[in-house]
């Protein structure tokens, strides 16, 4: 768990697929978002109600089942909220439209007074994304602690892919990188250190 004067960041592995979910919050006003509700939503709320933080949207990297599998539950357990997704992939989750808030590369998204960033990052699927909040990045399945998703599905694209992972090398090593599942040897890294030991960050022609 991470806290700072402003920000909350909860990392919660959940489901049989060693996935991330995040609760991602602001301190100040108790407002939080998750990125990914990959399964188990009750014991998602749950910590969310221990640390004292109030459900305010839902955002998600894509759209594979695994990262969204628990969207329903968190509806019926705490009502609708607002999804963001990008918009190559809103009609994934066309059941969930009056609810959906399409965004794009560059957005900005607020939650109490936190400002989150988007980032487009396709090639694993068309409309991924990278959420930066301050110096806090989550990849999903574009980028894991010392490997990177996969972009050989039918919907994927590897020159896309490519030039994800170029704009990502290219951050500030600083960035603290919080993966969308559990692959590596540590649930967490920076830019600076997978420059130096994930083999797909360290080819020179990206």
């Amino acid at each position: 768990m991470t806290y700072n004067s402003k920000i909350y960041i909860n990392q919660i592995e959940v489901g049989l697929m060693q996935n991330y979910s995040y609760l991602v919050g602001c301190q100040e006003t108790r407002q939080c978002g998750l990125i990914d509700p990959a399964w188990e939503p009750d014991r998602l709320l749950k910590a969310m109600e221990k640390d004292g933080m109030e459900l305010h949207s839902i955002l998600l990297t894509h759209t594979h089942f695994d990262h969204m599998e628990g969207l329903e539950g968190i509806f019926r357990l705490a009502g609708p909220r607002k999804i963001y997704v990008h918009e190559a992939e809103a009609e994934c989750i066309a059941q969930f439209k009056e609810h959906i808030v399409t965004i794009q590369d560059g957005t900005e998204l607020s939650i109490g007074n936190l400002s989150i960033q988007t980032i487009h990052t396709p090639g694993h699927l068309p409309g991924c994304v990278c959420y930066q909040v301050g110096q806090h990045l989550f990849t999903g399945d574009m980028l894991f602690v010392n490997s990177v998703g996969r972009s050989d599905f039918p919907e994927s694209n590897q020159q896309d892919f490519a030039r994800s992972l170029k704009k990502l090398k290219e951050m500030d090593d600083n960035f603290k990188v919080y993966p969308g599942h559990d692959y590596g040897p540590a649930p967490t890294s920076t830019i600076g250190e997978q420059k130096k030991s994930n083999p797909y960050l360290m080819v020179d022609n990206l």
